[in-house]
């Protein structure tokens, strides 16, 4: 797990509109900062959009639990842990150029 914070945009897949942004992200799993509460349990479709350092877009969709959420008293912001349901290979991709951009290792097989 690593901060990609402010990097990662997230959308609702099915409106296009902006939720917010994902704070810790994993290979099943993230921290997404936003500016309203997600019930637990809720089920969530999410377009993950970011560009590297090379200037190319990266996107990846995927499916979400959200698992927890707790407003952050010191930013206002809601957090919000959510569990990615079947991540896919495009998903562990882009985790991985995540890590490429901000020098961090490859996870161990």
């Amino acid at each position: 797990m690593f901060r990609s914070l402010f990097r990662v945009k997230v959308s609702d897949r099915r409106t296009g509109k902006l939720i917010g942004y994902a704070g810790d992200v994993s290979e099943d799993g993230l921290r997404l900062i936003c500016d309203q509460l997600v019930e637990v349990g809720s089920h969530m479709e999410l377009r993950l959009r970011m560009r590297g350092r090379d200037g190319v877009m990266a996107q990846v969709e995927l499916n979400a639990t959200c698992l927890w959420g707790r407003e952050n008293p010191q930013s206002g912001h809601h957090e919000l842990g959510l569990q990615l349901l079947q991540p896919g290979n495009e998903y562990v991709a882009f985790v991985e150029r995540l890590r490429l951009e901000r020098g961090i290792p490859a996870t161990a097989p």
